[in-house]
């Protein structure tokens, strides 16, 4: 079930896995580190598998960056998550009434990695809607999506602690023409736990939190992902 967070409404909270199961993925992950990608400058922000938003989103040619690089990504992905696939799937279909499945044309949902001296001391992140999904929207099959789902389920978190801000009162579309004033207004701090996912629509203006106190060895390891909403059933990819 769905826990509203700090009663907005359009922001829920899913209980996933538990703790032990969170370090077992989190240990696969970090056993997959030779198929990280490197996604900062200071290589020290990396993902694992393709996704939307990186991939696809920004790329003049989506067939090259995205779309015929997801099965050999979903492929590994399924080898070693296929169990946290399962779950996750079985979770966010019955909590939000629909069944969910993944989709072979898209990104398995996978990791934001972050290590020990790229975890965010500040709020220096973007400001963002998740609009990837517009470019999924692009082929016939899910071009009559009628919702969407962002997701994060942490699995690693540093000593401190990690958190999202939000600002309930943006929304997409809304608030396009409110942007510079929503960088001039506080935004509402959601701290992550491990195992429980936090669940919106994507289009609640938000920004990854600071961590502002580092220790040696921390990481920061997320399950990202989204879905769509297509002839009732929620397709989930990232």
């Amino acid at each position: 079930m769905l826990s509203r967070v700090a009663d907005v409404g359009s922001l829920g909270e899913l209980d996933i896995l538990d703790e032990p199961e969170c370090d077992r993925v989190a240990q696969e992950v970090i056993a997959l580190r030779p198929m990280w990608t490197t996604r900062s400058p200071r290589s020290s922000f990396f993902t694992l598998g393709v996704n939307a938003y990186m991939d696809l989103a920004p790329s003049a040619d989506a067939r090259a960056t995205y779309y015929d690089k997801v099965a050999a990504s979903n492929a590994l992905l399924d080898r070693r998550f296929g169990g946290l696939y399962l779950t996750l799937a079985r979770r966010l279909g019955h909590a939000l009434g629909m069944p969910a499945r993944y989709a072979d044309d898209l990104a398995r949902p996978s990791c934001h990695i972050w290590t020990e001296s790229g975890i965010p001391r500040t709020a220096g992140g973007s400001i963002h809607f998740d609009l990837q999904y517009q470019r999924v929207l692009d082929e016939p099959h899910y071009a009559a999506a009628t919702g969407t789902v962002s997701f994060t389920l942490p699995v690693r978190l540093p000593a401190a602690g990690s958190s999202l801000l939000v600002w309930p009162a943006f929304t997409y579309p809304e608030a396009l023409t409110r942007l510079e004033l929503a960088r001039t207004t506080p935004p509402l701090r959601i701290e992550y736990s491990l195992g429980r996912a936090l669940v919106h629509t994507g289009h609640v203006l938000h920004q990854i939190g600071p961590t502002p106190d580092i220790s040696p060895g921390d990481l920061r390891i997320t399950v990202q992902g989204h879905g769509i909403v297509v002839d009732d059933e929620l397709v989930l990819y990232w």
